[in-house]
């Protein structure tokens, strides 16, 4: 019984993954790869002074070339900057600029308004339920966070 539920829950996981990019992130926002990349890449380091490329891609399965072509492009519109590692020089960290929380905290906006208008096509109990059901796997889910 108990690993036929780990393994609905799991189908269940995997089921709303492609759900949430299509519904929420590239239907609703008209988002490219580059820009929600950007916005996940702003919302780590927003949590971090400074932190390795390589740290940044491992957390959002990004892989090395595609951090690398990311943090260059995220440079030159000023979100982000590179900045040497205090213990090891040979490490090289980004840090978010003041642009760049600015273009987070206006994303973070924006991506709410917009989804609270795409809750108005739910009646208010539906709409109860989508928010408890919601809390509910966001608290779970933070106890499997591993690092």
């Amino acid at each position: 019984m108990a690993e036929d539920i780990r393994d609905r829950a799991a189908d269940a996981l995997l089921a709303l993954i492609p759900l949430y990019y299509k519904n929420v992130m590239r239907q609703r926002h008209a988002s490219t790869g580059v820009q929600v990349a950007q916005i996940h890449t702003l919302g780590v380091l927003i949590k971090c002074e400074s932190m390795p490329m390589s740290e940044i891609g491992s957390r959002l399965y990004i892989s090395r070339p595609y951090m690398t072509r990311l943090a260059d492009l995220m440079i030159a519109d000023g979100l982000v900057e590179r900045r040497p590692d205090p213990a090891d020089r040979r490490v090289i960290n980004l840090a978010i600029t003041e642009k760049g929380k600015k273009f987070l905290k206006q994303s973070i906006t924006w991506f709410k308004k917009d989804l609270k208008e795409s809750l108005t096509g739910l009646d208010d109990h539906d709409v109860g339920k989508l928010c408890i059901a919601l809390e509910d796997v966001y608290q779970i889910l933070t106890k499997l966070q591993l690092g």
